[in-house]
């Protein structure tokens, strides 16, 4: 687990996106395992000022984690977050990628879906993550078992209440769909991206303890090609 501190939040998605561009040139075909949520935003649009789009236009991408019931057109739903930030402006067609049909009355069938397809690409070439306030790595709360592929999942209290953010209006969360932490341990290179102190003492905790299923982003510890990039803000702890 490699960690690299920068200066803000800027410099830190400029090194990432340079990162993952890097990646897709050395393989077109790459898959990418992506998130959503806040962190990430800032990333994606560094990609899309310092890509073009004939640089993605064969790679594979895949959504990390969505909101049970929460529909892709809702603006807080983590398909919308990917796909406004990144997938339309750097026009990636629709082939090319996909996200958990969370609306799905099959939710078994959602995760083996996607399954088979990260088996069939032989694993992710490149999953980014960020880290929620009580060590969730995607939607793997913790207690979830690192041997996961994907999966749903039952909602921390915390989670249900900081994800209320993303949402113009009080929204139902009680499950998440997600990429399993046995994808993450398979991807050839696990990056995890944090920002802004309150993301700090989570750090603290990953740094500190050994790998456990309490506390998921220890996971990155387990990990033979992995990176933690955080701004000065996250890394005050550490």
């Amino acid at each position: 687990m490699q960690i690299q501190t920068f200066q803000n939040p800027e410099q830190l998605a400029t090194h990432t996106a340079k990162f993952i561009i890097d990646l897709v040139k050395t393989k077109p075909t790459a898959t990418l395992i992506l998130t959503s949520g806040d962190t990430p935003v800032l990333t994606y649009k560094k990609i899309v000022e310092l890509a073009k789009p004939s640089d993605f236009e064969q790679v594979t991408i895949i959504g990390l984690d969505e909101w049970v019931g929460v529909p892709a057109t809702s603006e807080g739903s983590c398909r919308y977050i990917v796909e406004e930030n990144l997938l339309k402006p750097l026009e990636i067609n629709l082939e090319q990628y996909t996200f958990f049909d969370s609306m799905s009355a099959d939710l078994e069938s959602e995760c083996k879906r996607v399954d088979e397809l990260l088996f069939s690409k032989g694993g992710a070439d490149l999953i980014m993550v960020g880290v929620g306030v009580n060590g969730h790595i995607g939607l793997n709360e913790p207690g979830y078992s690192f041997d996961n592929y994907c999966h749903v999942s039952e909602l921390a209290d915390v989670t249900i209440t900081i994800g209320q953010k993303y949402f113009k209006e009080i929204t139902s969360l009680t499950q998440g769909i997600t990429i399993g932490l046995k994808h993450l341990l398979e991807a050839k290179v696990a990056i995890l991206i944090a920002t802004g102190e309150r993301k700090s003492e989570v750090l603290k905790q990953t740094f500190d303890q050994e790998p456990n299923v309490g506390l998921p982003s220890t996971v990155f510890k387990l990990h033979t090609n992995s990176y933690v990039w955080v701004d000065e803000a996250a890394a005050k702890l550490l």
